[in-house]
């Protein structure tokens, strides 16, 4: 597989994802606070994240300044965030074959499937389109998402790392990751979304039914798009949709719901 290729399925698992998990270090008045300030080198700190994308594919977090993590940003805003594949994809990484060293297992190793690392520096965004796009994904954070300590954070990559299962390892630059052309998307994603959900019901749940074989018929509603895809909910499942060809523009995204209608309503 080509670097081009490696570097698209390595974005996708980052968008398809929901959550993730943070590392931080281990603040002074943490460690004060729990008594182990005679551990002088670095602690680290993991914390469970829901997460949320910008239109290029930087992750979007939801953090109180009430946490442990968020204490520990104010010190040192480098962190790692990891994520772990969601939504399988065969296409993108197939199942491993262990006939192939002739050893029989009863069921796949969780360490076979991918997960992607990210190295960067989170930083306080008061953007509405992303506390909107933060929302739309997670509808129930709707409760606590303006509470005066609750604020939106980027994750601004520096270097990513894939381990895509046996056999397939890559570093990554920031600029693999970042999907640079987003013209018009922030302007016109709500809109279009509405409509969507609004006079399109049938489609979308077509493309969830026929597309996604998701099991559940009706009131699948989409939650975000983006230049490559857009994500759909029903519930408590989530599931995203790639675009055959990535888009360059929000103007192209008619002609492209349009052509998966098309394709669904032939399966």
């Amino acid at each position: 597989m080509d670097n081009k290729n490696i570097n698209f399925i390595s974005r996708q698992l980052m968008r398809s994802s929901t959550k993730g998990y943070l590392s931080t270090e281990f603040c002074k008045k943490n460690k004060e606070k729990v008594k182990i300030t005679h551990l002088k080198k670095p602690i680290p700190f993991s914390s469970f994240i829901m997460t949320a994308f910008d239109y290029d594919g930087t992750p979007l977090l939801l953090l109180s300044e009430l946490s442990e993590h968020t204490k520990n940003l104010k010190d040192n805003n480098i962190a790692s965030l990891m994520f772990y594949e969601e939504i399988k994809n065969e296409s993108f990484f197939p199942t491993f074959n262990y006939k192939k060293i002739r050893f029989r297992c009863s069921y796949e190793d969780p360490m076979s499937r991918p997960r992607l690392t990210l190295l960067g520096k989170l930083e306080l965004s008061s953007s509405i389109s992303h506390k909107n796009r933060f929302i739309n994904r997670h509808p129930a954070s709707k409760l606590y998402a303006n509470f005066a300590d609750m604020k939106m954070y980027k994750f601004n990559i520096i270097k990513g790392h894939l381990t895509g299962g046996f056999a397939m390892v890559k570093w990554f630059e920031k600029d693999d990751l970042i999907y640079k052309i987003t013209t018009g998307f922030e302007e016109n994603e709500f809109g279009v979304m509405q409509h969507m959900n609004e006079e399109h019901q049938m489609s979308i749940n077509l493309y969830a039914n026929k597309l996604l074989n998701e099991k559940k018929k009706k009131n699948w509603k989409i939650t975000g798009i983006d230049p490559e895809g857009f994500d759909i909910r029903n519930g408590k499942n989530f599931n995203r949709l790639i675009f055959q060809k990535s888009l360059k523009d929000s103007k192209q995204l008619r002609k492209e719901f349009v052509l998966l209608h098309k394709k669904a309503s032939t399966l």
